[in-house]
């Protein structure tokens, strides 16, 4: 208090002493009153400042604000991805490779060199960050929620090396099976490239279809040369199941192979029983947002399939600019056994594309 006191003071000292200097020299009165009312400017601006200070944490430190949420969306989809759900979350791209696998943009920021280096993590450490993953995932969804998984995340991420050989551990010998699931998973999002023998021998032998198709949303999320041909041979196998399947032809389309994108047109094509892993499939295609996916959508103008999945063909074709989706978008638009709407979306999407 007695810091913000003092302008005060200053400013009254300042007042008596122009009141002195006023009564040997009298001012003009127009000088006066203009002086008066600066100084009473001054005077309700530094009460104002008072009053802030006042209500500021007496530490004198900013007041601690909660950081935004940006991209509550995408791992909103992380913090609620159960092992049902393959495709629920990507992992950050790696855009150059280092020894231990982790993103290279995850390493910790540079200390200060005044400052004492810090301690490298334990096993202890990232066991502790992962039970406390593991916690959060059990309490009620929302963003705060999502918000905490996500911080945890990168404090793994941040711990490098150990973090990997910890979680791998949990994979290969771990006991409880929810725990080895949830270690498949964050090692393919934190992208630890020394994990692909321990996933590819669970798809390969476990007999859990919970604990593959966690492994099988790892693969999936490291993106790596070697992991392709595991993907290929997951999908190539009739016999896999269904979401196993699915991560693999996500993996496979997110790297630019074709196999992928055709993978998961056909377990579209196979879901009409399965809304979940239709959708599923469909939402990975659209997500691909390039031309790879347009004879697919063509396709799906015209076929007899859900409206709403039409719709979203339709808007697809139509924001690719597909001449090749003519001919279809027409034959709707002409339709008299069409619904309304579809044959309106037709027709305004042909004109968008045509520019007639």
């Amino acid at each position: 208090m007695g810091r913000v006191l003092w302008p005060l003071a200053l400013v009254a000292a300042f007042v008596a002493g122009l009141a002195t200097a006023s009564a040997i020299r009298p001012a003009s009165p127009e000088t006066q009153q203009k002086t008066v009312e600066r100084l009473h400017q001054q005077i309700a601006a530094l009460q104002e400042r008072l009053r802030g200070q006042e209500k500021s944490p007496q530490s004198g430190s900013a007041p601690e604000t909660r950081r935004g949420f940006t991209d509550a969306g995408s791992f909103d989809r992380v913090a609620t991805a159960l092992t049902e759900d393959p495709v629920a979350t990507r992992a950050p791209r790696r855009d150059a490779p280092t020894q231990t696998g982790f993103a290279a943009d995850s390493a910790p920021a540079r200390s200060d060199p005044r400052s004492p280096p810090a301690a490298p993590a334990t096993v202890e450490a990232v066991m502790e960050r992962f039970h406390q993953y593991l916690d959060a995932l059990k309490g009620p969804e929302g963003r705060e929620r999502a918000q905490q998984l996500r911080e945890l995340v990168n404090e793994l991420r941040s711990m490098g090396e150990p973090a990997g050989r910890a979680l791998m551990q949990v994979l290969a010998s771990g006991a409880d099976t929810d725990e080895r699931r949830t270690a498949a998973r964050l090692l393919g999002n934190l992208q630890v490239a020394a994990a692909l023998p321990l996933l590819r021998d669970v798809l390969q032998n476990e007999d859990d279809v919970l604990l593959r198709r966690a492994a099988a949303s790892g693969l999936r999320q490291l993106q790596t040369p070697e992991s392709m041909p595991v993907m290929e041979r997951a999908l190539a196998n009739p016999a896999e199941d269904r979401f196993v399947r699915l991560s693999a032809a996500y993996g496979l389309a997110e790297a630019g192979k074709s196999v992928g994108v055709a993978g998961l047109a056909r377990i579209f094509d196979e879901s009409t029983a399965d809304g979940r892993g239709r959708a599923m499939a469909f939402g990975a295609l659209k997500s691909l947002n390039d031309e790879r996916p347009l004879p697919f959508m063509r396709q799906l103008v015209t076929a007899e399939a859900e409206p709403s999945y039409r719709l979203q063909a339709i808007r697809y074709v139509t924001a690719q600019a597909d001449q090749q989706a003519l001919p279809a978008l027409q034959a709707v638009m002409q339709s008299t056994n069409e619904q309304p709407s579809i044959r309106d979306a037709a027709a305004q999407a042909y004109r968008a594309i045509s520019g007639r």
